[in-house]
């Protein structure tokens, strides 16, 4: 008879049952996990209680409790519940006094259990682990703001990336060396800036396809938008952040999973024998069909961008996208890695892109010591928004009449032997 898997919450899996056997880069076979998840709460309602009626659920993060904080910045404020999903309380609200907001960006948990939110476009409003207001600290939005990613270090500085470069009317911008890599920035609250920590690496831009632009009355351009050709199968950017303060980053075609030290310094890579699955006119082909049912049903203007445009300029960027898709510029292959996170315990998800490119792939579970510890299947739990104490994982999901609902599991996973 075989015996039966064993089974430990997820970020107990590497002290507990010993099963990595050797660096990342020893073993081209899968080993699979077995996964087994416990349903345990949900929350977000049509017609429920008005801490439930989420407007927008752009980030959920547990803190060490295993209580979660749902960022609703529609309804400018951070919804907190215990582990069996019952309210707790609500941090932040509308307005332009202490402990109220008027376009929060981002947010996080610190590691000394504080509460920090990023006001758009030039303050940082800080809260205790109750959720009562402590301070507001402005920083130099011309000197960089951050974007609405933000991970803690230990030393209670955050990684961001992706944030907005203001330039004030009478500063020239500063051509960058390399301006095409991408930069993760370093923020420290009281600080005057942002620091780069690591430039990641990118491929080089396409060429502009059209400049869109907006005029006011008076005939003068308020905005222009240069449209690049579009790309198929760009190297995302991942990354996920370790106790330590090192950084997960995932930013090339290959399995190659780059740990950035807190000096910004490449100190080590997690690497598996896996080769980027090269382009044909199949995938081009089966590519172009889903770029135009997804442009022709919502189109891609991000939130982030949305929120600097018309409505006139977004349905104009939308129509561009679609033209492009018959002339879209393909890579030679298809990135490897499509998704990046580590858990509570250190353990770094690193999820491969499905077939062709279409749909997710397997889970790999590596340690940032080097060591591979197995694979969950692509029909298995995915890689959640936020992981939690003791296997919580949490999922931004969307429920009936397209209500945002946040998920709440615990997962246990094993190897069969």
């Amino acid at each position: 008879m075989k015996p039966a898997a064993t089974l430990l919450p997820a970020t107990l899996c590497i002290q507990l049952l010993g099963c990595g056997d050797g660096p990342v880069g020893d073993t081209g076979t899968d080993i699979p996990l077995t996964p087994t998840t416990e349903d345990l709460y949900s929350v977000g309602q049509y017609s429920g209680e008005d801490w439930e009626n989420f407007t927008r659920v752009d980030k959920v993060a547990f803190d060490a409790s295993g209580n979660l904080h749902i960022f609703d910045p529609g309804a400018m404020r951070i919804v907190v519940v215990d582990q069996e999903g019952n309210f707790l309380r609500e941090i932040g609200r509308e307005g332009e006094g202490p402990g109220e907001l008027g376009y929060p960006w981002g947010f996080e948990i610190l590691r000394d259990g504080r509460i920090v939110i990023h006001d758009f476009p030039r303050t940082w409003q800080l809260y205790d682990p109750q959720g009562a207001f402590v301070e507001e600290v402005t920083f130099d939005m011309f000197a960089g703001a951050p974007g609405s990613l933000l991970m803690a270090r230990p030393d209670g500085r955050l990684v961001s990336l992706g944030g907005v470069q203001m330039v004030r009317p009478d500063q020239e911008e500063e051509e960058e060396e390399d301006p095409h890599l991408r930069d993760i920035d370093l923020y420290t609250i009281g600080g005057a800036g942002k620091e780069v920590l690591y430039r990641a690496w990118n491929l080089e831009p396409t060429e502009l396809d059209e400049e869109l632009t907006t005029e006011n009355e008076r005939g003068q351009t308020e905005m222009s938008i240069g449209m690049t050709r579009m790309r198929a199968f760009e190297p995302g950017l991942h990354l996920g952040i370790l106790s330590d303060g090192r950084l997960a980053v995932v930013d090339s075609m290959a399995y190659r999973v780059k740990l950035i030290g807190l000096d910004g310094s490449v100190v080590g890579a997690l690497e598996r024998p896996i080769a980027p699955e090269p382009v044909t006119g199949v995938v081009r082909e089966a590519e172009r069909g889903r770029r135009r049912e997804a442009f022709s049903e919502t189109g891609t203007v991000t939130l982030e961008s949305a929120a600097f445009v018309d409505e006139d300029l977004a349905e104009r960027m939308r129509a561009n996208q679609l033209e492009q898709v018959d002339n879209m510029v393909f890579t030679d292959v298809i990135p490897v890695i499509a998704g990046l996170a580590v858990d509570g315990g250190d353990l770094i998800w690193v999820e491969r892109t499905g077939p062709g490119g279409d749909g997710p792939g397997p889970i790999d579970i590596l340690t940032a010591d080097g060591e591979y510890i197995g694979t969950l299947p692509a029909d298995g739990p995915r890689i959640p928004d936020a992981f939690g104490p003791d296997g919580l994982m949490a999922y931004i999901e969307t429920g009936e009449f397209d209500v945002p609902i946040v998920r709440v599991i615990r997962v246990a996973m094993g190897i069969d032997g």
